[in-house]
């Protein structure tokens, strides 16, 4: 009678696995792996850096093998042979999603060309250097690998025969908001990508600004506009709102549009778990943390040996030369500690208030809709007319 009994709830577990719906047991496993994007268009690879540490890409320490990456080309229906406009997309920390995908269609029904830009796919195993990284390494390099992607983008696009290489435009979101922003900068320029070949146009949606890098102020001539939303999580909004003053005291053509009562990634919709369209990341960050570059660090103060520290917390220098000498050995021994377990992080805080425990991503269909106006009134002013 057991052996029965066992033998037909083995076969009731086996046909009700069998008539589970495959969705749901996708959701037991937990999210998809990730995938390589392949939209419409053409894919052409060109040669960028691996993934590398803030502090390498700020020394301008030139890895010793390049890597192969690529994007997508797409031209708009009935694009003629040659002089077509084109616009450089880079995409956030998670890859290319909807939200790129949208304006690709806004941009190509315009006339102007895509060209969707996968930072992440031929680094997605980077892991196997970084161990300690988050996903894509995005804590290691947050996002100034975009910079160089978008110097080689603006190479290899330049020399297309159906380009006209002084209508290269760029929009960049979140982590790819930095690299559309601080590609102009001249000293970055110099050291990895072509002094004199510049983008026409800059859109960054959302970018961290809350680094100050040495020489920042210093930057091309590309016309730049900013768009962000006053409850960002991910940054303090008011570091773009300061940056842009700075460069506008020196002549250039930079604004910033800052949105009220709109959070990160306000500008297409995402559609999250249950549907809805707002996502809050239960998680610390330092999103109310503002950082300079510091290169006068001692091989203590960066993590010791092999330590990659070199963005400090605003303020810094004033606190070490007034902190007790506990606090400071206590601070460089837990970063020494780090570096030896294998974490890369590129800053730290003595002053640990800025930090919050919560993000949030939500869409926001008003602001959307001013903010696709305005971006396609600066594109065609730039590019088109």
């Amino acid at each position: 009678m057991k052996k029965f009994i066992l033998i037909f709830v083995t076969a009731f577990l086996f046909i009700s696995n069998l008539a589970m719906p495959t969705t749901l047991l996708a959701q037991e496993k937990g999210p998809p792996k990730p995938k390589e994007w392949k939209g419409e268009g053409t894919k052409i690879e060109f040669p960028s850096m691996p993934t590398m540490t803030i502090k390498d890409f700020l020394e301008g320490k030139i890895p010793e093998k390049e890597i192969t990456i690529w994007g997508t080309l797409k031209f708009p229906a009935n694009a003629p042979d040659k002089n077509v406009p084109v616009i450089v997309i880079l995409h956030g920390e998670s890859g290319i999603n909807e939200r790129h995908e949208h304006w690709m269609n806004v941009f190509n029904s315009m006339g102007i060309a895509t060209f969707m830009v996968d930072s992440n796919w031929a680094r997605r195993n980077c892991k196997k250097k970084f161990k300690k990284a988050t996903q894509w390494c995005s804590s290691v390099n947050r996002g100034m690998n975009r910079i160089i992607d978008g110097y080689g983008a603006l190479e290899l696009l330049s020399k297309h025969p159906r380009i006209d290489p002084k209508r290269i435009g760029c929009m960049g979101f979140s982590l790819g908001a930095r690299g559309c922003l601080y590609l102009n900068v001249k000293r970055f320029q110099k050291m990895w990508g072509t002094p004199g070949l510049d983008y026409a146009a800059s859109v960054p949606m959302y970018p961290p600004c809350n680094v100050k890098f040495n020489e920042d102020d210093e930057i091309t001539d590309t016309p730049i506009r900013i768009h962000v939303g006053d409850l960002d999580t991910f940054f303090p909004v008011d570091s773009c709102v300061n940056y842009v003053d700075l460069l506008r005291a020196k002549g250039k053509d930079v604004e910033v549009k800052v949105y009220p009562n709109v959070h990160h990634g306000f500008d297409a919709k995402m559609i999250f778990h249950g549907g809805k369209t707002k996502k809050v990341y239960k998680n610390h960050n330092d999103g109310r943390c503002y950082y300079k570059e510091n290169q006068e660090l001692t091989e203590e103060q960066s993590g010791g040996p092999g330590g990659t520290y070199i963005l400090t917390q605003i303020g810094f220098n004033e606190w070490l030369a007034s902190a007790p000498e506990k606090k400071k050995k206590k601070l460089f021994k837990w970063l020494k500690k780090g570096t030896k377990r294998g974490f890369s992080s590129p800053q730290f805080q003595f002053d640990k208030s800025c930090k919050s425990k919560s993000q949030t991503v939500a869409y926001n269909k008003e602001p959307a809709e001013e903010a696709t106006k305005l971006v396609k009134e600066f594109f065609t002013n730039t590019l088109i007319n």
